[in-house]
């Protein structure tokens, strides 16, 4: 035991194994939740039963909302575990002990090994970065390469101006992460940190370095790697790619608001308070008490309030604002936050096992009740044994939940009212993210059983009548009506 504790290199070790029970315990209870969850596993799952592996489709269309590497994860996953709640998770809390002993490592080579460990621990257990390594999302797989970006960037440029040998293969390391950015988010993986990249050389009047980023062999790697897909898709799906994807996944997010009450300029304030909870608890106090040696390693430091002070600025401006967008913030304020607190390590790791504690009990009594809420696994059940394969199910009010086709294999329609036209999947807008099946109330199939789905918080469509339909199936996730002919 003497030596497990005076041997450091079982320190990160034992993180990550707490961090492990952390982030996977309980997963296979955990449902595919909507509607954003259910979008990614649903796509997953048609692209591995149809052998498709490089274009994204969903209802049978193809679905330019993401890059393909999200996707390549969970057809993997869903190979290795079958098509299921743990399998779609297994990645996401994977990569995040991944991206915990990246960090653990980056900042030991640039401070110490107390520092270090200090910044796994204060990673693994602040309060987004555990609800993301469990979530069914895009956004630990691209908080890895991010990080893996400006970690190599800035080792190489340390390596650089110390005259070290082998600062080239950091850079060349940074393109690579790059391109897998790319893959998974979008030009977003290679823009936001070549903006840091560019405002930390100017605050250190050291533009000139731009010079010797590997700037030719990094765009070949970029483009041939990164790029690849991309041709790919243009070639095979032409402008529709381009328009949906560029025009209305990036363009459109940013200049104009998917959801506009939340476009607000402090958006972020109580959300990064929220994404480093409970340690924003401690930030003012540690603010204060370092206000006269802030910057004490002046490069290192400016470095990681540039990367976190860019990233929540960047966000900010964009029209569109999810809770998510700002986690790669997460990492260089986690390590600030160590290198402020690093001597109180003790009641850093009381904390930290006091919310390991925490967030288990609140996996079990809290998590998987709502996420069963916000799904639908057990009308999914009823709908699998009791509705024919022919049958027509419907949903006619409230917001589209795709969860019962992943879970059940039979498309349920969204509900058209008789002078209601489907949306274009190709335009400029946010209707082409309504891909899902449609059909009119005026064209109800006569000769089929026809089904409607209520959802608890939805009411009965006023285009159909009530009279007409009786009950069938009722749960706390919703009813199921069938039409009397």
């Amino acid at each position: 035991m003497k030596y497990v504790i005076k041997n450091k290199n079982y320190h990160i070790l034992i993180v990550l194994i707490f961090s492990a029970i952390i982030y996977f315990m309980g997963n296979m209870y955990l449902s595919i939740s909507d509607p954003v969850e259910s979008n990614y596993a649903l796509t997953a799952k048609e692209m591995l039963l149809n052998h498709n592996y490089l274009s994204p489709q969903i209802f049978g269309h193809y679905w330019y909302d993401k890059p393909i590497f999200y996707y390549w994860e969970l057809i993997v996953a869903f190979k290795l575990f079958g098509i299921s709640d743990f399998g779609a998770r297994f990645f996401s809390s994977l990569l995040a002990l991944c991206n915990l002993y990246l960090i653990y490592r980056f900042v030991k080579s640039q401070t110490n090994h107390i520092i270090a460990i200090t910044s796994a621990i204060i990673v693994s257990v602040s309060a987004e970065y555990w609800i993301i390594a469990k979530s069914v999302i895009t956004d630990m797989t691209l908080g890895l390469y991010f990080n893996a970006i400006l970690m190599s960037f800035y080792i190489g440029y340390i390596r650089h101006k110390s005259e070290l040998k082998g600062y080239k293969q950091y850079y060349l390391l940074a393109y690579l992460a790059s391109a897998l950015a790319i893959l998974t988010k979008g030009p977003i993986g290679f823009l936001l940190p070549g903006l840091i990249i560019l405002i930390y050389l100017g605050i250190r009047r050291d533009l000139k370095e731009l010079l010797s980023l590997q700037i030719l062999p990094g765009l070949l790697i970029l483009l041939s790697l990164g790029g690849s897909w991309y041709y790919y898709m243009y070639i095979t799906h032409g402008n529709d790619f381009i328009n949906v994807f560029l025009g209305v996944h990036n363009w459109l997010r940013a200049t104009v608001s998917e959801h506009p009450k939340f476009n607000v300029w402090y958006y972020y304030i109580p959300i990064t308070i929220i994404t480093l909870f409970p340690w924003s608890i401690l930030l003012p106090k540690l603010i204060y008490n370092n206000r006269n040696n802030w910057f004490i390693n002046i490069p290192f430091n400016s470095f990681l309030a540039v990367w976190a002070g860019t990233v929540i600025i960047f966000f900010s401006c964009m029209a569109t604002k999810y809770s998510t967008y700002t986690f790669p913030a997460l990492t260089p304020l986690a390590i600030l936050m160590a290198i402020m607190c690093h001597k109180r390590i003790a009641l850093i790791c009381k904390t930290a096992l006091v919310m390991g504690i925490t967030y288990i009990v609140l996996t079990f009594i809290v998590a998987i009740p709502q996420m069963n809420k916000a799904s639908t696994p057990h009308i999914s059940q009823y709908i699998n044994q009791s509705i024919s394969d022919d049958a027509i199910i419907l949903q006619g009010s409230g917001r589209y939940r795709v969860s019962p086709t992943y879970y059940s294999n039979h498309e349920v329609y969204q509900l058209l009212g008789p002078n209601q036209v489907a949306p274009d999947p190709t335009a400029i807008s946010w209707n082409a993210k309504e891909v899902m099946p449609f059909i009119s109330v005026n064209n109800l199939p006569p000769e089929k059983n026809v089904y409607l789905l209520i959802y608890n918080d939805d009411n009965f469509p006023d285009t159909l009548d009530s009279n007409n339909w009786s009950m069938v199936y009722s749960n706390t996730e919703g009813t199921i009506y069938q039409l009397h002919r």
